[in-house]
């Protein structure tokens, strides 16, 4: 099957999700190469910055499977939005576009940046997105890297 004939047999919502997370995958990629980063992270946190990861977590557990299925949702979105994209869209801008999306759902989530050497020596950067203590986005390498910085 085709992925129009995919995207049509998932319906409008996933369709509008998915377009939701092409928009936001293409702003940040944007916002990355023109504005300083903690710029764009003091602006979409704007008000969750008294929240600590601790209180971010116990939300995201008090709302339980509400909050999952959002997250697999947006899950989706963005990695069928970058995946399907003829432009590469690399960890950040999809952490960034699905930390956007959940807290416009009133999911609790966090960024986490972390670094890494790699066998070469070089020093090597990723984000990943949590809610709770379940990884929504780039937790396929997170245990690789250490966390230098949280984002709630």
């Amino acid at each position: 099957m085709t992925l129009l004939g995919k995207m049509v047999r998932r319906g409008p919502a996933d369709l509008l999700l998915a377009a939701e997370a092409l928009a936001l995958l293409v702003f940040f990629r944007v916002c990355l190469a023109a504005v300083p980063v903690r710029r764009i992270i003091g602006t979409i946190t704007r008000g969750h910055a008294e929240m600590d990861g601790r209180e971010a977590e116990a939300k995201a557990s008090a709302d339980g499977g509400a909050s999952s299925a959002i997250a697999r949702r947006v899950r989706w979105a963005v990695s069928a939005a970058a995946r399907h994209s003829v432009v590469e869209f690399v960890c950040f801008p999809q952490t960034l576009a699905g930390y956007t999306m959940l807290r416009r759902r009133g999911v609790a989530s966090t960024m986490v940046y972390g670094v890494a050497r790699s066998p070469e020596g070089e020093l090597q950067a990723h984000t990943w997105l949590t809610v709770g203590d379940r990884t929504v986005l780039g937790g396929e390498e997170a245990a690789e890297f250490t966390a230098v910085e949280r984002w709630t």
